[in-house]
């Protein structure tokens, strides 16, 4: 495989991975800008963060 081949690849998992940790950030009140770069430049495992940071705060502010 090639560059191009491997940026193509790439690209869309980067954008898929940013619009999704992006939405479950926003969902908890987080600042769009930073989740998003966070997104695509650290693919899945942002979203885990994202989903991570997301039930602490909801353990916080329950109790």
């Amino acid at each position: 495989m090639g560059i191009i081949d491997n940026l193509l690849f790439a690209l869309p998992v980067c954008l898929l991975s940013a619009v999704i940790t992006v939405y479950i950030a926003h969902m908890y009140g987080r600042r769009f800008w930073p989740w998003l770069l966070f997104g695509f430049f650290v693919p899945l495992l942002s979203t885990f963060i994202a989903i991570g940071l997301g039930i602490r705060d909801a353990r916080r502010n329950g109790e």
